[in-house]
């Protein structure tokens, strides 16, 4: 892999990360000195909001297997069988 790819390839893994990370400062700081945070509240929307990144994330997935598939099938044009070189 090149050097140029792998800066995309930690780009990609560490982007949800910090997204995470960075909503959950959101609750923190907005929140008033007077008023309480209900963390069953909290729990589940954090949850809800790693269900959605989830589902995103396998939508993407799914798409690149299907295109994958649909690029390399037997009965493509461009994938034809080619003669060995040197033989």
């Amino acid at each position: 892999m090149s050097p140029k790819s792998n800066i995309w390839l930690l780009l990609l893994l560490f982007s949800p990360l910090v997204v995470i990370v960075l909503s959950s400062f959101d609750t923190v700081f907005a929140q008033e000195s007077e008023e309480y945070v209900i963390r069953r509240v909290e729990i589940w929307a954090l949850f809800y909001r790693l269900m959605v990144a989830a589902f995103v994330v396998g939508a993407v997935v799914q798409g690149a297997i299907v295109y994958v598939c649909w690029r390399f099938r037997e009965s493509h044009k461009k994938n034809k069988a080619r003669e060995i070189e040197g033989v």
